[in-house]
């Protein structure tokens, strides 16, 4: 292969990969070239005559060296002045139609940019109003750049202001920049927009997934982390998206490329779809709510406008009184505390059960006379479920509460602290729900005991309530009047998904565990653990009388009122 001035860099280097630390050494423009990102980018669409003008070099001088390296420099000779020769299809004399009709032009100056700056562009060209184009500024010509816009199709001028001036004026053309659907998707990772999670403060799983949500077939983009998410990623290809990843060694992060493919489905869509916003108080939901995202009969049904996951699980009861959740996954508890204070809201069914567990560390307690003498670590506040459940069932079981050392938590979140402490040995005794528990033990050695399970403590009371009943569905009254169809197929979507991740926990976890911080192992644990049953609300009416009068004493509500709650 003789490397001539038309020759692309990228077909160059595909045959003759140590060629790059030649470019590389050339000039000091180029070592940006170590910059993976940048190099794909450049090495996609430069020729050697672009690579030496943006250098500043000579074209004969740089073919001569690189056609050296590959043993090639006789035959360049014998057809030498003609391997320098280039085409003008690039040179713009005169200004185009459309120049002067655009007002505005938007200013985007990349003399000064170190990082990989044609995402940015992309990302500008797409936030341009009607009638107004993008004016790149570079210190020399932006050939690939150029090449690249005119073997998309797009529009473009070009100016030379001075020699180390130069202004690429870009117009979207009617694809909008888009992904053209005859080219290879892999062909085109510099048309997709990014979106940067890395040092976000929060859980991104939500802006991943609105993000993902909003993604038409055909489209695409690109999620920057610091590691590869595969259960997202298997969760992605479930909902239609194909995925690439490039691993930048240089930033010390992944690039995960999604494509949601513009295949045909058996689901017919009909009208538009129904935004929703949807929330839970509690990461135990985690498995399910991703199981549910890759129901092709639900997603073309609704669009996800939200889709948050609290940690600060007080905050999850500010967007049911503001009406800003249509559905929500809460505790039973909060549910009636929100309804007595005239929140619109109705609870559809709990489908998380019996997750309470007093662990020990260091010990095995049989029953509570043997932790009498030890602090037991609480959530929350004194007046909140674990303890109001814990002290009633001491005292049915014939144990004065009082004898007993609580030391509580914060008054909301999830209980971190205390699962941290327990797992590094400086709280011996704590009562944890899940999927703190669950992972309080399994990363706390042969030291670690479930020392009480408050189910089978329920049991001893009464054998015919054998279940408490922890959290569940919450439908914004709204949302049940405007939209009972939506309504009633997320009940069944939800109910096949608590079965398919009963049945295939293995699954589940590896969907789950980068989501929910935790190894695969750990996951799986969980999930052997929890108890996940759909169960509809108008079905458990003395069930859910009963753990209310006993975690609410205020509530005090009478059956009337449970109806106007649980019932649909």
């Amino acid at each position: 292969m003789i490397i001539k001035g038309d020759t692309k860099v990228k077909d160059a280097l595909e045959k003759h990969p140590e060629l790059k630390a030649i470019l590389v050494s050339y000039s000091r423009k180029f070592k940006k070239l170590n910059n993976k990102l940048i190099f794909n980018t450049v090495a996609k669409w430069a020729t050697f005559n672009d690579v030496s003008k943006i250098g500043k070099i000579s074209i004969c001088d740089l073919l001569h060296t690189v056609n050296t390296a590959i043993g090639e420099e006789e035959n360049l000779e014998k057809i030498f002045p003609e391997c320098i020769k280039e085409t003008n299809g690039l040179q713009q004399k005169t200004k185009p139609e459309w120049y002067d009709k655009v007002k505005q032009f938007v200013i985007y100056d990349v003399r000064n940019e170190e990082g990989y700056f044609f995402p940015e562009i992309i990302k500008r060209l797409k936030q341009l109003k009607p009638e107004q184009a993008l004016t790149v500024i570079n210190s020399f010509d932006p050939l690939p750049l150029k090449r690249m816009f005119e073997e998309k199709g797009d529009k473009y001028y070009s100016e030379k202001i001075n020699d180390n001036e130069f202004h690429l004026k870009i117009l979207p053309s009617e694809n909008d920049l888009g992904i053209n659907p005859e080219i290879d998707w892999k062909k085109q990772l510099d048309r997709f927009p990014e979106l940067n999670v890395i040092g976000m403060p929060e859980d991104p799983f939500e802006r991943i997934m609105k993000n993902a949500q909003s993604i038409k077939p055909g489209q695409g983009f690109v999620l920057i982390q610091v590691f590869q998410p595969m259960p997202l990623i298997n969760m992605l290809n479930q909902m239609g998206f194909e995925d690439y990843t490039e691993e930048d060694t240089e930033n010390n992060n992944f690039r995960i490329y999604f494509y949601k493919t513009p295949t045909k489905s058996n689901i017919k869509i009909t009208g538009e779809k129904v935004p929703l916003v949807i929330q839970s108080a509690t990461p135990i939901t985690y498995p399910i709510i991703m199981r549910m995202l890759q129901s092709d009969e639900l997603m073309s049904k609704i669009n996800i406008k939200e889709l948050k996951v609290w940690e600060e699980t007080e905050k999850h009861m500010a967007w049911i009184v503001n009406k800003k959740a249509d559905i929500t996954f809460s505790a039973v508890a909060a549910a009636t505390k929100l309804y007595a204070v005239g929140a619109d809201i109705k609870m559809i069914s709990v489908d998380i059960w019996d997750n309470f567990y007093l662990l020990t560390n260091g010990y095995k307690a049989n029953s509570f006379e043997d932790i009498k003498n030890h602090v037991i670590q609480t959530p929350l506040f004194k007046e909140a479920p674990p303890t109001a459940v814990t002290k009633y069932i001491m005292s049915e079981l014939g144990y004065n509460p009082d004898d007993f050392t609580f030391n509580y938590d914060k008054p909301f979140g999830r209980p971190d602290k205390i699962k941290n402490d327990f797992i590094s040995g400086k709280a011996d005794t704590v009562l944890l729900r899940e999927p703190e528990a669950s992972f309080a033990l399994f990363n706390s050695g042969d030291s670690a005991h479930e020392s009480l399970s408050y189910s089978k403590l329920w049991n001893q009371i009464d054998e015919n309530n054998t279940r408490l009943p922890n959290a569940g569905l919450i439908y914004k009254n709204d949302f049940l009047k405007n939209h009972p169809d939506i309504a009633n197929l997320f009940i069944s979507e939800l109910k096949k998904a608590i079965d398919w991740v009963n049945n295939n926990k293995k699954e589940a976890a590896m969907m789950s565990y980068d989501i929910l911080r935790q190894s695969p192992k750990a996951v799986e644990f969980f999930l052997n653990r929890a108890k996940f049953e759909h169960i509809l609300t108008k079905d458990i009416m003395d069930e859910l009388a009963r753990y209310i009068k006993i975690v609410d004493k205020k509530a005090a509500f009478d059956e009337e009122k449970m109806k106007g709650l649980f019932l649909f």
